[in-house]
């Protein structure tokens, strides 16, 4: 009996005229075949690589070495692969091993991947008693296959099937039959799969992270409404491709997730990367080191990675007295002083004539240029020409610095001056601030080739409180680095006080992320939800979306921010002992140096 079925096969089945030729003419015409067959199946495989002989095909006796070769999978613009099967347990085992997990885990090293998930699989189960069409579908690379037939042979027709993606435990789905040389139903044997998920659940972690993700909770803490961009192109792509949403709260300590030295992960990458959801999103960038162990969906979004760092914070106003000329000023001021009076004191002492006698005194002669300098000329004058010449271009080049500092004096009592702002990286990295941030920026930064971003990376604490490192950054403790679209978030939101931020954002950045879903790796999915995920894009709604997550946002910590007094802004107010303080500094320091000096003289003279 199984000599006449299998005679029946090999006429019926690889013929010109045949349901496998039939297939792959009218359906896969422009792809690159490749015929795996087994002991029992060898002259079937031969008949049909004939018949495919004008366009040429590939040919595998099945077996393990075979299918764990990359040339066997190399890919080309469009693949068809064939399987002629009468008992299968070589593809069985091959089918069942997710290749992602299979070899243990090394930095750097990307596993072979021996499957083609975007090819088209036709099995031909050449004994139906052996091998059933269900044996297959529930296989975990055949799950990931979107273009899927199986051929099963009945005593007067065959059978073709197919498997559903959108449902959690594998369908059979019945496509067609082949009786009398031709397709009962002729339906469409590779239609896409999801133009509608049929009120499917997915599941999709995410956890709270603003503006991205947003949560409005009741008074028991349960979560009433979920906001922010990311939450409503989920709600938008359940709308399109008619799914609903199981949301799976991932834990906030371990957010996107770290990578373990054995290869494992946590937080959101976790539930991706074992499949326990199908769907990741909140703000996640794509990277290289997520790129090669999960999938992207089309980006929606791009952002900067930037530093926030305290605001400028007052200077000390026993400074004032030096603020109102540069540092380079002062240096030329001294050097003036410095040659100025050794030179009055030998003019004074060569020239001939009489003069006053205090001018042969250097001590005189430094105490008369200080007094010029502050507008306290002493009763003495110069006597000779030479002298008085001299003098007089001193005196005015005197009264000139006199009015520029006074006049520069007034503006620095009155204002309040704050240090230089950080803006760029070297500031940073000078500014002895700690630097906290995810461990995903540690990994970008250590790839760099900038040396203050290798800087940065080694200066980097990934153990870091998001709740609470605001205010540390606000008490000029910690700078932290974020998306952009986060930081100003908390900074209009929480930190603006009035018109006055207290915390900044450095104008330079580091590089810019595309934002977009992450799914579990060779996901059937990824690819069709990239047309709604574009078609939501376009809308320009992500705008609106932002706008209201702001705006709830500031809502929400309102009262926080009344609390803050602000600091009063009038110009016009009295100068108080903190004003002058500097001055006192000075005189201060003047007694000590006129004490030292006078206890110097009565213990070195009687």
């Amino acid at each position: 009996m199984w000599t006449c079925f299998l005679f029946f096969i090999l006429q019926g089945w690889v013929s010109e005229k045949g349901p496998l030729s039939a297939i792959i003419e009218e359906n896969l015409y422009l792809c690159t075949v490749t015929i795996f067959y087994e002991a029992d199946t060898t002259e079937m495989a031969l008949r049909l690589s004939g018949t495919l002989r004008e366009r040429g095909s590939k040919l595998y006796r099945l077996s393990s070495g075979v299918l764990e070769q990359m040339s066997t999978w190399r890919r080309s613009p469009c693949d068809a692969y064939v399987f002629l099967l009468a008992k299968g347990e070589i593809l069985i085992k091959h089918a069942s091993v997710n290749y992602l997990r299979a070899t243990p885990y090394r930095q750097g090293y990307k596993p072979p991947l021996f499957w083609n998930y975007d090819a088209y699989y036709i099995i031909a189960l050449i004994d139906p008693s052996s091998l059933n069409p269900r044996d297959l579908i529930g296989l975990y690379n055949f799950r990931k296959t979107q273009n899927f037939l199986v051929l099963q042979p009945m005593k007067s027709h065959i059978l073709i099937w197919t498997h559903s993606l959108i449902s959690k435990i594998p369908v059979l789905e019945f496509l067609d039959s082949w009786v009398n040389g031709s397709f009962l139903n002729r339906n469409r044997l590779f239609a896409k799969k999801f133009e509608d998920f049929q009120r499917m659940p997915l599941r999709v972690a995410t956890f709270e992270f603003a503006p991205s993700v947003v949560y409005a909770r009741d008074e028991s803490g349960r979560i009433v409404t979920r906001l922010g961009v990311d939450m409503e192109i989920i709600q938008g792509l359940a709308v399109i491709k008619n799914f609903t949403v199981e949301f799976v709260e991932v834990s906030y300590e371990e957010k996107w997730g770290t990578k373990y030295p054995n290869g494992s992960w946590d937080g959101l990458m976790r539930e991706v990367y074992d499949e326990i959801s199908d769907i990741g999103v909140c703000n996640v960038f794509i990277d290289d080191f997520r790129w090669t162990e999960t999938d992207y969906s089309y980006p929606y979004n791009f952002m900067p990675g930037c530093f926030v760092t305290p605001t400028p914070k007052p200077l000390s106003n026993w400074q004032s007295p030096l603020l109102p000329f540069s540092w380079n000023t002062w240096v030329s001021i001294g050097i003036s002083l410095l040659v100025g009076g050794p030179i009055l004191y030998f003019m004074s002492v060569l020239y001939k004539a009489p003069g006053p006698r205090e001018f042969r005194s250097l001590s005189y002669s430094y105490l008369y240029f200080m007094a010029a300098l502050t507008t306290r000329p002493l009763d003495a004058v110069p006597v000779s020409l030479p002298t008085r010449i001299y003098m007089g271009f001193f005196w005015i080049y005197c009264l000139i610095i006199t009015t520029g500092y006074s006049a520069n004096l007034i503006a620095f009592l009155s204002v309040t001056q704050k240090a230089p702002p950080i803006d760029t990286l070297d500031q940073l990295i000078k500014s002895g601030l700690k630097l906290g941030g995810h461990s995903f920026w540690k990994t970008q930064f250590e790839i760099s080739t900038d040396p203050r971003i290798l800087k940065l990376a080694s200066l980097l604490d990934t153990n870091v409180d998001y709740l609470g490192v605001f205010k540390a950054v606000e008490a000029g403790k910690f700078a932290f680095v974020e998306n952009k679209q986060y930081l100003e978030l908390n900074r209009d939101a929480r930190f603006t006080y009035g018109d006055r931020p207290t915390i900044r954002i450095a104008r330079e950045c580091y590089l810019s992320y595309n934002v977009a879903l992450i799914l579990p790796r060779n996901s059937p999915l990824t690819d069709n939800l990239t047309n709604a995920l574009l078609r939501i894009f376009e809308s320009g709604m992500m705008t609106k979306w932002q706008a209201e997550v702001t705006k709830h946002f500031r809502e929400k910590y309102a009262a926080e921010r009344s609390k803050v007094s602000t600091e009063a802004t009038d110009i016009n107010q009295a100068l108080n002992l903190g004003h002058v303080q500097g001055v006192f500094y000075i005189m201060g320091l003047g007694y000590v140096v006129a004490t030292v000096l006078f206890v110097y003289e009565r213990l070195s003279k009687k």
